[in-house]
């Protein structure tokens, strides 16, 4: 099966300096009962990134507690160390190796080479197909990111917003165009501008430098959508009385008050059924469409969060109900198939992407 696919987590490339081995919770491989089942979680980076590597984390520990099932996490910084890293996970036996964000052709390239081994993707890979022993989830989050623009749109009060990414591609852009398209369904008449840090997903101070010059320039709230980087949008956002929309993960309490909702890409909950179902023999090689019809996206206020509305202003909490009430009307006609939301990574010449100033 194949479906092209770009890695679109926004904190899917961010790099570091140096390999660390870490490991989270029973250790798999030779010192495990033979009948447990086992899994590797193999990460671009460090736990504590706030988003899809926390997120990716928690669906293990999900997994631990629920299933019985006992693993480690790896950590592979660098692209250049990473095929290395995966080899020698290989060699750990593990039932799954579980890797999220990795670099398509170092993953590819051991999967192919070691056929017996099963290799899990819970967020998204940018491969034309994959090998029989590779089943990779495709999160697309371009409806989830149209209804944290409608929030922005809605709370704005400068109609001027704005949104930070990591880099200009189009995994990325199905995160911006899907929340440009909500800011203006909400506010017409806003201003919605995007600003890319070139690559830069693990610094939090390019970040910041980047959102700084949004808000001095008018915006009031930004779509924070670089990994680690959007940390330093929380930090401008605090300093510039302003507001964010986190992404990924709940990150919501990350700046209690300051940030409003956060775009959830539930790589929780691909990683414990990529853990599930090859637990129970139901492994699928290729590619698993999934949105937020399936409960793979959404907001953070879906999973009950009230941080905003316990600790935001009052002049904009006050408005939340009203809002949440049209958010869910929108929301159905999304998932009813009456309201069509920009897809800037898999349908990047439709109409509507081309009337939100897309080229195709």
């Amino acid at each position: 099966m194949s479906r092209p696919r770009l890695v679109q987590s926004a904190g899917a490339v961010a790099l570091a300096a140096s390999l660390v081995l870490s490991a989270c919770g029973s250790q798999g491989g030779a010192d495990t009962d033979e009948d447990t089942f086992t899994y590797a979680l193999v990460t671009p980076g460090a736990a504590g990134d706030g988003g899809f590597i926390d997120s990716a984390i928690a669906g293990t520990k999900r997994a631990e507690e629920e299933l019985g099932v006992t693993g480690r996490v790896v950590e592979a910084e660098s692209v250049a160390q990473q095929e290395s890293v995966l080899r020698s996970t290989v060699a750990t036996h593990p039932d799954i190796i579980l890797a999220p964000g990795l670099d398509p052709d170092s993953l590819l390239a051991v999967a192919t080479e070691n056929p017996d081994q099963l290799f899990g993707v819970p967020s998204d890979i940018f491969a034309e197909d994959l090998p029989d022993n590779v089943q990779a989830y495709a999160i697309d989050m371009h409806q989830a990111s149209f209804l944290g623009g409608y929030i922005a749109g809605s709370l704005t009060e400068t109609h001027e917003v704005g949104a930070v990414l990591g880099i200009d591609n189009p995994g990325l852009n199905q995160f911006y165009y899907g929340y440009k398209q909500g800011v203006l369904e909400a506010c017409p008449e806003c201003t919605v501008t995007p600003t890319y840090l070139n690559g830069e997903f693990s610094d939090p101070s390019v970040g910041q430098e980047a959102a700084l010059a949004l808000y001095q320039g008018g915006a009031d709230i930004i779509y924070g959508v670089a990994g680690l980087s959007s940390q330093g949008v929380f930090t401008a956002a605090a300093q510039q009385d302003g507001f964010a929309i986190g992404v990924d993960n709940d990150q919501d309490g990350d700046a209690p008050g300051v940030v409003i909702t956060s775009v959830m890409k539930r790589v929780d909950t691909s990683t414990y059924n990529l853990i599930d179902s090859a637990r129970k023999g139901e492994f699928k090689p290729g590619f698993v469409a999934a949105g937020m019809a399936d409960g793979v996206s959404g907001l953070s206020w879906d999973d009950g969060s009230t941080v905003f509305a316990d600790e935001g202003p009052e002049e904009l909490t006050a408005k939340l109900p009203e809002t949440t009430t049209e958010l869910e009307e929108l929301r159905q006609r999304i998932l009813d198939g009456d309201l069509e939301v920009c897809d800037a990574l898999n349908d990047p010449t439709s109409e509507v992407c081309s009337e939100l100033g897309l080229a195709g």
